[in-house]
């Protein structure tokens, strides 16, 4: 063995009461989780085993001499590959159908978007209509003061050239 301290583990730190923990201790919900999860795997494969040595010989001691192979070893594979294709098939099904849930459920939320799009827009499209109609109010009540102060300018005007003529004259 070497002498180098193991890279995998943290250098020994000195105990620092306000330092905060660098991570979270496990909770018990989590730990009782793990347990239940490693319960099942175990008794997944307990099962699966009983299952396979089913209608064989019991198995021998360690000391005895070594008995003649499992008669129909094509059985159990037969077996195996049987139980396999039973657990693909329902695996397959199980995604096929979240798949579709899934589907439904993204469809929905994208019908949900696209109507609140289309709310958007109209209110958006109504706001350019009211501005756009404001806007030329303002541009034919700014043409008629035009038209008022050109022909006021016009009146005086003519009013200028004819006094000039009649009474500067």
């Amino acid at each position: 063995m070497d002498d180098r301290p193991d890279s995998a583990q943290p250098p020994p730190q000195a105990a620092d009461a306000s330092a905060p923990p660098t991570s979270p201790p496990a909770s018990l919900l989590d730990r009782v989780v793990g347990h239940v999860r490693q319960a099942g795997s175990d008794l997944m494969s307990v099962t699966l085993g009983r299952l396979l040595d089913a209608g064989g010989p019991p198995p021998a001691p360690p000391g005895a001499a070594p008995a003649e192979p499992a008669p129909h070893p094509p059985e159990k594979a037969g077996m195996l590959h049987a139980v396999a294709e039973r657990l693909r098939g329902a695996a397959d099904a199980y995604v096929a159908a979240k798949m579709d849930e899934l589907s439904a459920r993204v469809d929905e939320k994208l019908d949900h978007i696209e109507a609140r799009i289309d709310r958007k827009v109209e209110e958006l499209h109504r706001q350019f209509t009211e501005l756009r109609d404001r806007e030329l109010r303002h541009r034919l009540r700014m043409l008629k003061y035009t038209l008022v102060f050109t022909v006021l300018v016009g009146v005086l005007s003519l009013l200028y050239k004819w006094l000039s003529k009649h009474w500067i004259a």
